[in-house]
């Protein structure tokens, strides 16, 4: 089975209930060539493969509990264990996730949330064990093929399956050049969710602010300062409240006192608060914050438009830790308004408990005429799409666009972004997914030109319902875009936008026309890393006006996680290069 036909199993497989995938890219565990090798043969790419620890002969017979399978065993032989049939497949395990999973057992595909026996692992692949289907249940399933489609589903699979199919835009003639600018910045270490960039010392210049480095005891933020030329020094006279893990950041003033102020999303834990006096003093201010909310995705707005900015979480999704939540009054999306002055936080729901949807990306738009912002999620839970809120009134929202037209069901939905892209008052989203294809006999429905697919869609409000139209689509792995900001980065008053992708693996800028539409520019002077980013964030850090680009990457998933061979990177904006063909001047 191909990894393709892998995720598809692991989905839902035609559009019932709700499946939930974590997309966590976490720690490995102890590099697979400390352990004992598998009976020797022809070594497959990536090394000789072994289990999680050292094992006896005998050991390793138990565990396998049938003929031994070899060093590189074919997906289509199968084995008959401990009164099971099974086949082993084979992933890279660039994609695994061994987080929250007993030992011997793996997420092949991180974002899935479906664990899996372990056979064995080298530094390049997992092979695990995939229990076949029991025949009596697939004859079954079979004989119900007719009365188990709806005609409801069928005809929502007829209408969307033009969407799986590639989709592309035209170049745009034209080169954005960057410059690399990260001296002093981390060049090493695991650095996520998501940064903030305010000028925290208050000498005009702005800073980069990380979140607590992921897989550190004790672990505190890092503020970078900025000297207004692309130069960073580390603040190390900061005084930190208390250790806080990783997660996402964002700076605003919510004591109104003139100094930036913190706020923090914290895997498995809750939202934090750490108010500053432009010093580098910061003081806890938590009362009424939860510590039971899991979240690494938070934004400042003024939701209750009182003049103070309030915190907005963002579920994590289904955790690893059962003890962990959630609360049951909690929706999935969750405001803490700012009282009086910062000194406390009064938490109220903005989606509807029992809403299945989260997951590491979250924006701030305006999609109405109101006072009050609105929201756009994400969803790591497959047919999740409750990811869109507007505002109705003074602390009221509803999910808007829902019944998957304008957004779709067979998918899963990571980073977003907002802006004025075609109306000068309102905010449209722009959205990334991973999209699915149900196992529907081709005969009731053809199969589409690509069954995953990967891209971009744009939310617009400007009519008098939410309208979706598609940007781009590709074929593509289980791994969608999940870093993603806009920007005017060639200087023509239209907003643009920038993602990064993981397979293949590159950073794309996509210039706007102000209607709508997009055509892909050329990058010169901006590289992206193989390790995972989980944001882009654009920010003029130079004050020349043009918006510059900061990614910041964990610890990459093939080395030992000790190694921690993250970094982070400024590229400063040096303008556009127009390479359209101009017309031969006319003869005199």
């Amino acid at each position: 089975m191909s990894n393709g036909k892998l995720i598809l199993a692991l989905c839902l497989a035609a559009g019932g209930t709700l499946t939930a995938a974590a997309q966590t890219a976490p720690a490995t565990p102890a590099p697979a060539t400390t352990t004992t090798a598998a009976p020797a043969a022809s070594t497959p790419d990536g090394g000789t493969p072994v289990w999680v620890k050292p094992e006896t002969a005998e050991q390793r017979k138990l565990r396998i509990g049938t003929e031994d399978p070899g060093p590189d065993p074919s997906p289509d032989k199968h084995f008959f264990r401990y009164g099971h049939s099974y086949h082993i497949e084979k992933t890279e395990r660039r994609w695994a996730n061994f987080e929250g999973a007993d030992e011997g057992w793996v997420r092949p595909i991180g974002f899935v949330n479906v664990y899996k026996e372990i056979y064995q692992m080298n530094d390049k692949y997992i092979w695990a064990w995939m229990p076949d289907p029991d025949p009596a249940g697939e004859a079954a399933a079979v004989a119900e093929e007719a009365p188990r489609y709806s005609q409801m589903q069928l005809d929502y699979w007829q209408k969307i399956r033009p969407e799986f199919a590639p989709l592309d835009v035209p170049a745009a003639g034209v080169t954005l050049r960057f410059e690399d600018s990260s001296q002093g910045l981390p060049a090493a270490g695991s650095w996520r969710n998501s940064l903030a960039v305010a000028d925290m010392n208050n000498d005009g210049f702005v800073d980069i602010i990380a979140p607590s480095e992921r897989g550190l005891a004790n672990s505190v933020p890092a503020i970078f300062l900025g000297d207004g030329k692309g130069h960073w020094t580390f603040w190390k006279e900061v005084r930190w409240p208390h250790s806080v893990d990783y997660g996402s950041v964002v700076a605003a003033d919510f004591d109104k006192d003139g100094n930036m102020d913190l706020a923090f999303g914290v895997h498995l834990t809750g939202v934090y608060a750490f108010l500053g006096d432009g010093k580098g003093n910061f003081r806890a201010s938590e009362q009424g914050l939860p510590t039971d909310f899991p979240t690494r995705r938070i934004v400042a707005a003024d939701v209750d438009h009182d003049g103070y900015p309030d915190i907005v979480a963002i579920s994590e999704g289904p955790t690893a830790r059962s003890e962990v939540g959630p609360n049951p009054e909690y929706a999935k999306l969750r405001v803490y308004y700012n009282r009086a002055k910062a000194t406390h936080w009064e938490g109220g729901n903005i989606a509807t408990p029992g809403a299945e949807f989260g997951g590491d990306w979250l924006a701030v738009g305006k999609f109405n005429g109101d006072n009050y912002p609105d929201f756009i999620g994400s969803s790591i839970y497959f047919n999740g799409p409750d990811i869109l809120y507007t505002s109705t009134g003074l602390k009221t929202y509803e999910a808007t666009g829902s019944g998957g037209n304008v957004v779709p069901y067979l998918s899963y939905h990571f980073a977003n972004t907002t802006g004025k892209f075609t109306s000068k008052t309102l905010d449209d989203a722009i959205i990334s997914f991973v999209r699915s294809w149900p196992e529907v006999d081709p005969k009731v429905i053809p199969t589409p030109p690509a069954k995953l697919v990967v891209g971009l869609d744009r939310i617009t409000f400007t009519g008098k319902e939410p309208k979706r139209v598609p940007i781009l689509r590709w074929g593509g792995s289980a791994r969608g875009i999940w870093g993603m900001g806009s920007g005017d980065f060639d200087g023509d008053g239209n907003l643009d936008i920038i993602y990064t992708r993981a397979d293949p693996r590159s950073i794309d800028i996509l210039l706007g026309d102000g209607k709508g539409g997009f055509r892909h520019a050329k990058i010169e002077g901006m590289k992206i890393d193989q390790n995972t980013n989980y944001d882009v964030k654009v920010a003029d850090v130079n004050g020349d006006g043009k918006p510059d680009v900061i990614l910041a990457y964990e610890s990459g998933a093939t080395t030992a996680f000790a190694q921690r061979d993250g970094s982070i990177h400024v590229f400063l904006n040096r303008g556009s290069v127009d390479e359209t063909p101009k017309p031969a001047p006319a003869a005199k």
